[in-house]
């Protein structure tokens, strides 16, 4: 037997010991030496070595690591805690399971120290490799790659695929470091993911090798930082950490990319003149940063810092030619609208387009209420998106944006706008010479927006049309529009804090446990519109209640779970058909006037049960037979009671 052949071989080989017999027939020859192996004993270890044979490497080692007496006993502590050391000399460690440990850590530990470094070395043939990214540049860096505004968008789940595809070992130990494992399978937890976790470890890592090579998380996360103005000692614990660069190599950085863009912006604006054409308009605010005083001293005061900002964007989609002056003033000349009034302005809205649109919303709101009728959202989702309901879609595309350096004119004075106008042209290379058959498009809130129709009044006697600001079109910013609209909707519909009118604002805020904005002309815009929305929604939704006539012992969503069973859900045209009574009895302007009309409050009554089958009212249309959503085949007319007009 095999067992009976290995005893005459330890019994007959000639050596000392196993290791000594080991150490021969894995001689490792020298180049260039003599070799005193036969020809058959090169062959024999060749082709153990190479794999050739049916018990390999793979298998020696296993046995050996797990041979009971590969490990040592308790009566061996310094060899026990041997094991995975990295400092141990490996003649020292006598016991065969923690010698092959050491070995194996210090083999891993030197390739991780070099699959490190080859990520933390820059690429000289990557054009594309943005980890090198410099601040600035100067003579003795000349071909280094200054960062731009494009390096700052990545994605952390692209910097963990290259950084596994890159450096798999060294994603391997940080990935069995972090990860949690079940049954041997990696768990990606759903808050705190482990790549994540990874990505800012190993860039943290790169960064301790080369500290140029922060292109990958370090110098974006600084400048995220500057951005949400932490405070100093912050960003110098998290650069300690090797987390983001210091805050001077950000500073330099927004330096290099604010000028590398503007100057990508004078030449985009400098083409487009030479063309004839327009693709740049500006949107300008007034800025305010109040700076007190720490350390009080002769002449030291609290400071309000004012001054005036800008952002340049790009046009989409333009015709060429659109943004003529000439052609401009030749239209305000002709007064094309001269015959212009309210009752034509009110002819000229696409009604039937607004009573679509809010139908639409209405059925939206019931369907993101009740779970039943999930699957119709893509549906509104798609007919909210296309004809006939979406009317000059813009093409979706990403919005190109280029900040203005902020300067310190008051954009409200006279003299502050014309001075801000100017600076922000120069900045943008805009030459007045070559600017007078060219419209400006500006746009800021409502004071400087007055601002520019008094400064043409005022500038009116001016002979160029660059300086009479004959050139510029204002229009309220879109932002500061749907503010002002929110204020008079507060104004309007909020009420007395501690109103009892259950149509009132105030009433349904405290009834939600929502705060009530303390000032309504000056409302926080995000706040007050979310629960103006939240109100809306709920009022919709009583009114989807009246109108499906559900019991007061029901509720919508038990009225939809009954329906499947039946078979009785409705399709999004029934729910629209719906919707449309909903409008015209309780969100229309008609609903409105006849809710406050003496003359209609007699008609407002009803038969029997409000709540039941058999309703009957007058309507704004006129009474309507529907078939009832729950499967029974009775014929109702729905019923319109006296609710707050603006649902």
């Amino acid at each position: 037997t095999k067992w009976d052949k290995i005893d005459d071989f330890l019994g007959s080989y000639g050596f000392d010991n196993l290791g000594e017999f080991l150490a021969t027939l894995f001689h490792l020859h020298v180049r260039g030496k003599p070799d005193p192996r036969t020809p058959r004993h090169t062959a024999v270890v060749s082709a153990f070595l190479q794999g050739s044979t049916t018990t390999n490497m793979g298998h020696i080692i296993e046995l050996i690591y797990h041979h009971p007496q590969s490990q040592p006993k308790k009566k061996h502590p310094e060899q026990r805690a041997a094991a995975f050391s990295h400092e141990k000399p490996l003649n020292e460690i006598i016991f065969a399971r923690p010698c092959l440990s050491a070995w194996a850590t210090r083999l891993v530990g030197n390739e991780a120290y070099f699959r490190l470094g080859k990520l933390a070395k820059k690429k000289r043939n990557d054009p594309d490799d943005r980890r090198h990214l410099r601040a600035t540049a100067n003579a003795r860096n000349s071909d280094a790659r200054v960062i731009t505004w494009a390096d700052t968008k990545f994605s952390i789940q692209g910097l963990a695929d290259q950084y596994r595809e890159e450096a798999p070992l060294i994603w391997y130990l940080t990935e069995c470091m972090v990860a949690r494992r079940k049954n041997g399978v990696i768990i990606v937890r759903q808050r705190r993911p482990h790549p994540v976790i990874q990505v800012g470890a190993i860039s943290s890592f790169i960064v301790s090798r080369n500290q140029y090579a922060a292109g990958d998380l370090a110098l974006p996360l600084g400048i995220w930082h500057f951005a949400c103005k932490s405070h100093v000692d912050v960003k110098r614990v998290y650069s300690r950490l090797g987390s983001i660069v210091s805050d001077s190599t950000v500073r330099k950085a927004l330096n290099s990319m604010t000028t590398s863009d503007l100057a990508e912006l004078q030449a985009s604006v400098r083409e487009a003149a030479a063309r004839g054409e327009v693709i740049w308009g500006q949107i300008l605010d007034n800025v305010q940063e109040y700076s007190p005083v720490y350390e009080h001293g002769l002449g030291r005061e609290n400071q309000l810092k004012v001054g005036t900002a800008c952002t340049a964007f790009r046009y989409d989609d333009c015709k060429p030619g659109a943004w003529r002056a000439t052609d401009h003033i030749a239209r305000v000349i002709g007064w094309d609208r001269d015959q212009m009034t309210v009752e034509s302005i009110n002819t000229s809205i696409d009604w039937g387009h607004i009573e679509n649109v809010t139908d639409l919303q209405l059925a939206r709101v019931l369907v993101e209420f009740c779970p039943h009728l999930y699957h119709l959202s893509p549906e509104i989702s798609t007919r909210f998106r296309t004809a006939p309901i979406a009317k000059h879609r813009l093409r979706l595309c990403r919005k190109i944006l280029q900040g203005l350096g902020t300067n310190g004119e008051r954009e409200v004075e006279n003299e502050g706008m014309k001075n801000a106008r100017g600076d922000f042209d120069s900045q943008m290379g805009i030459d007045p010479t070559k600017w007078e058959d060219m419209l400006d498009w500006i746009r800021g809130d409502g004071a400087s927006h007055a601002t520019l129709m008094r400064l043409k009044r005022i500038l009116i006697t001016e002979p160029g049309i660059y300086e009479s600001f004959r050139n510029v079109i204002s229009t309220p910013e879109t932002w500061h529009t749907k503010a002002t609209d929110l204020n008079s909707c507060a104004a309007n519909h909020y009420g007395p804090a501690a109103s009892k009118d259950p149509s009132s604002l105030s009433r349904s805020s405290n009834a939600a446990n929502m705060k009530r904005p303390t000032d309504l002309k000056k409302c926080d815009f995000y706040p007050t519109s979310r629960s103006m929305t939240m109100i809306w929604e709920a009022r919709v939704l009583d009114c989807w209640r009246l109108v499906l006539c559900i019991n007061d012992d029901s509720d919508i969503l038990t009225h939809f779970e009954e329906l499947p069973e039946c078979d009785a859900l409705p399709t999004l045209d029934d729910l629209l058909e719906h919707a449309s009574i909903i409008r015209e009895r309780y969100a229309s302007q008609t609903a409105y006037d006849q809710s406050l009309s003496e003359a209609e409050q007699p008609r407002l009554r009803c038969r029997g049960n409000t709540r039941g089958p058999e309703c009957v009212a007058s309507s704004t249309r006129g009474p309507k037979e529907v078939e009832r959503w729950t499967g029974r085949q009775g014929k109702y007319t729905l019923y319109s009671p006296p609710v707050p007009w603006w649902v």
